[in-house]
């Protein structure tokens, strides 16, 4: 794979040349040197590198371990002070991704390349429901036209709907063979492999089922395993950029956000969920928090979500006060956006609801002994010791058996795997789940605020959010609890 430097320096601008009446004027008017198209190749890696670095690498992601309480703001104010804008950069990066995707598909389907068409259309499902997890309802069906400056802000539920048909529309596409054109190095994820990414687009449809449970125990469990039959098959299939290097340019976003300011401090959630697990109410007797937390002092501590002192002179990375995450020091780390791993949990979850208590319970193992195994990947250096690992999987609070298996049990500890990196996700959870209680004395918001830009531009903007109503039942989401 071609090193990701060529793809991110890659610049692309579409100009639109107005005629003039003398030709010679145009001519001279007209700057050869300028890009006027861009070819399939350089517009894939953009896409799928602004979904990662842009939206899901944001601010917002940030804030989304805030809120999930996986960490702590540590800068002296509350993890909700400046909240109004700490969605801007993600809302705008996704509305320029979506509509570079709709340039892009619409140049690959005059090609009919079709496999373009496909990757473009499941980045497209990435970008939404990112988007509408993390704002509820947004602009859709009325955006990115130039003849409507205010458009109308679709349900959440209806768009939700909306996702399934592009990832449907997509595996058709992908799944085509006389596409003249397809990708190869230019697809940063999986070197032009289609046959993952139809399975990433079934593995995402299972996540969007599995989400529903609160409305249709039943219906969603059928329909998340139904998509997991088609999905990722094992520990090495995931949906992850894995090409950062060490470098505050092309690393990890998230570590380079930290690095630039270490504000990501270990949180209330993430430390107490850990240690329900443990016997003896030590936070070392799961493995994970030993490569996951730094230490102060030879301790690792939690910082009190919400009211945290500042911790931001050095050590930086490690925290003075307040244990830091360990893998937001390492640019190189790669950024999982949906796994296999997530899956395994899916399936527990699923299975738990029908009552395949046997299936559940074997796929709940499963998925805990395979996040001890990958806690440490974001450092090459360090391998999970194999005997900490059946330690940890032999304790009665770990392990109770098929009879005594809870979904607490469950989502417990798909929110701890979440830690690393996977904030927007662990968010979903607490909101879907009431697992993981809030301790911030603001509680836990249950979306991201609309934008002032959107606010002050679009009149359609719902005027029933803002910082009062996001912590009250009128907010949340259709599948939060």
């Amino acid at each position: 794979m071609k090193n990701i430097k060529i793809y991110i320096a890659i610049l692309f601008t579409i100009v639109v040349v107005v005629s003039c009446s003398d030709e010679t004027l145009n001519e001279i008017d007209t700057n050869k040197n300028i890009v006027t198209d861009a070819p399939l190749s350089s517009l894939l890696p953009q896409v799928i590198i602004s979904y990662s670095n842009e939206i899901l690498g944001s601010g917002s992601s940030i804030k989304a371990g805030i809120m999930s309480e996986q960490t702590t703001a540590v800068l002296g104010v509350n993890g909700y002070n400046n909240f109004e804008n700490e969605g801007s950069t993600s809302w705008t990066s996704a509305y320029l991704v979506l509509n570079d995707l709709n340039f892009m598909k619409q140049k690959a389907t005059e090609k009919e390349a079709w496999a373009y068409v496909g990757v473009g259309d499941v980045i497209k499902a990435f970008t939404l429901t990112t988007l509408i997890d993390l704002f509820g309802d947004i602009p859709y069906s009325e955006s990115l036209q130039a003849e409507i400056r205010s458009p109308k802000f679709d349900s959440h539920a209806e768009l939700y709907l909306e996702v399934h048909k592009i990832l449907d529309e997509a595996i058709v596409n992908l799944k085509k063979t006389d596409s003249p054109l397809d990708p190869s190095d230019d697809d940063l994820a999986f070197g032009g492999d289609k046959t993952m990414w139809v399975k990433t687009a079934h593995a995402l449809k299972a996540r969007l089922y599995n989400k529903l449970s609160n409305l249709d125990q039943t219906g969603s469990a059928e329909n998340a395993l139904n998509a997991l039959d088609n999905a990722f098959g094992s520990p090495d299939e995931n949906f992850s950029i894995s090409i950062y290097i060490d470098s505050q340019s092309n690393g990890n976003p998230q570590s380079i956000r930290q690095k630039s300011q270490p504000q990501s401090a270990i949180g209330n959630g993430i430390f107490n969920a850990m240690l329900s697990f443990t016997p003896n109410n030590i936070i070392e007797e799961d493995p994970r928090a030993v490569v996951w937390f730094t230490t102060v002092n030879g301790v690792r501590v939690a910082a009190p979500n919400g009211v945290a002192a500042s911790d931001f002179t050095e050590p930086r990375m490690d925290g003075a006060i307040y244990s830091k995450p360990e893998f937001l020091k390492f640019s190189a780390a790669p950024l999982p956006m949906l796994t296999y791993n997530e899956l395994l949990f899916i399936k527990a979850e699923a299975n738990l609801r029908l009552g395949n208590t046997e299936i559940a319970y074997e796929a709940y193992q499963d998925a805990v002994e395979l996040s001890l195994k990958q806690a440490a990947d974001f450092n090459p250096d360090i391998q999970m010791d194999a005997a900490d690992i059946t330690n940890y999987m032999a304790g009665a609070l770990v392990s109770p058996g098929k009879d005594d298996l809870t979904m607490e049990n469950i989502i417990l500890q798909k929110y701890i795997s979440f830690f690393s990196f996977q904030w927007v996700e662990a968010y979903n959870e607490t909101r879907k789940h009431d697992y993981v209680t809030a301790t911030n004395p603001f509680g836990r918001a249950n979306r991201m605020l609309y934008p002032v830009s959107e606010i002050t531009r679009n009149p359609n903007t719902p005027s029933e959010v803002n910082f009062f109503s996001i912590f009250e039942n009128s907010t949340k989401l259709i599948w939060a609890k």
